[in-house]
């Protein structure tokens, strides 16, 4: 039997050891990469056909941050509407105490309801008028512009402020019981937006540019809704022309327009039941809406205590296809250092050597 012996020259040696040592290089840098991120270098060459798994589990936990921060959002989004809608009830009732304590007569500073309603409805048109990221909290769908128009500005599209507009309605004023009820008609008839006589002085002619009660068909508008899970969408809005608002607005200018206390004594008290009513319909409303703003706050920390879990699930999930374990990475590192010194090594003196060191 005949053995033949394969001769490996220095230089073909010296290209293959230059190979490995390109490749253990390769094999470090991507074992070095590993150890610092805990994460596989190249997850779909490792994963193979599992790779479409860590896909889909990383698209469900991207919509699941989403909602998370959307929620985190509508959160600060609804806090903001709650804080407004209570500082306009508490400037509400303080003048609905003056007025009650002035109910059937004029008898204790009453002569400063007219004064303290033009504040208060000052106060409301602000906190009603709130901005969030640039978009009005109580407008509707038409965030953009400012919902309710100030006691004495003129709204360019009517050319009426809501001062012009209710003092055209109280003209000279009531002179008996009578007419203060005819007169508080007139008034619930602008507020409802049904004065057919004279649209402008209605209430969402003059005093209200956000989103419409109804739409052209004569439908309720939708308030504004948000996804705050899979499958689960919440209303949340809240408008300066919902009923509580409207109340307050009407009760406060009906006070605002005149100074009540030079009232004829049966008109004045026909006309301040009128106002209190109204500014209590406001008082009950707005606690209605508070508790509407409260149930909400409580859906989104639900929702977000579900995602948060889920998240955590699918997290975990994630590092189980994806994750390295550490040990096994430093071990796989200090093997492969090992080799590559010692390639270096093999390179080093194979460098060195030359037919003169065998040519006596």
């Amino acid at each position: 039997m005949t053995f033949g012996i394969t001769n490996i020259s220095s230089l073909q040696f010296s290209m293959f050891n230059r190979q490995n040592v390109q490749s253990t290089t390769l094999a470090l840098q991507r074992a070095g990469q590993e150890l610092a991120t805990g994460r596989k270098a190249d997850i779909f060459a490792d994963l193979g056909s599992n790779a479409v798994s860590t896909i889909k589990l990383r698209a469900r936990e991207a919509d699941t941050q989403t909602y998370m921060k959307s929620n985190d959002v509508l959160g600060n989004k609804l806090e903001t509407m709650l804080l407004s809608v209570d500082t306009a009830r508490n400037s509400v009732n303080s003048v609905l105490e003056r007025a009650v304590t002035n109910a059937s007569r004029p008898h204790i500073n009453a002569e400063a309801l007219q004064r303290d309603a033009i504040v208060a409805l000052d106060k409301l048109v602000a906190v009603m008028n709130t901005k969030y990221n640039g978009d009005h909290l109580f407008s509707g769908v038409n965030s953009e512009a400012a919902p309710l128009v100030q006691w004495s500005q003129t709204n360019a599209t009517t050319g009426l402020s809501p001062e012009d507009a209710i003092a055209s309605i109280f003209a000279g004023g009531p002179t008996d019981a009578a007419s203060a009820a005819a007169l508080a008609g007139q008034i619930d008839l602008a507020f409802a937006s049904n004065d057919a006589g004279n649209p402008n002085r209605n209430f969402e002619a003059t005093m209200y540019q956000g989103t419409p009660a109804l739409d052209g068909g004569g439908q309720p508008n939708d308030q504004l809704k948000a996804w705050v899970n899979v499958g689960h969408q919440v209303s949340y809005g809240v408008r300066a022309n919902d009923d509580a608002f409207v109340e307050a607005y009407k009760g406060l200018s009906m006070l605002a327009v005149t100074d009540v206390s030079t009232m004829d004594e049966d008109a004045y008290a026909t006309y301040m039941d009128s106002v209190i009513t109204a500014l209590g319909n406001a008082q009950d409303g707005m606690i209605t809406i508070s508790s509407q703003i409260g149930f909400t706050q409580q859906i989104i920390e639900t929702a977000q205590t579900q995602l948060t879990d889920v998240s955590l699930i699918q997290r975990t999930q994630i590092g189980t296809y994806e994750n390295v374990d550490p040990y096994e990475a430093a071990t796989r590192v200090q093997s492969l250092e090992i080799q590559l010194q010692a390639s270096y090594e093999v390179t080093s003196r194979l460098s060195g050597l030359s037919i003169l060191n065998f040519l006596r």
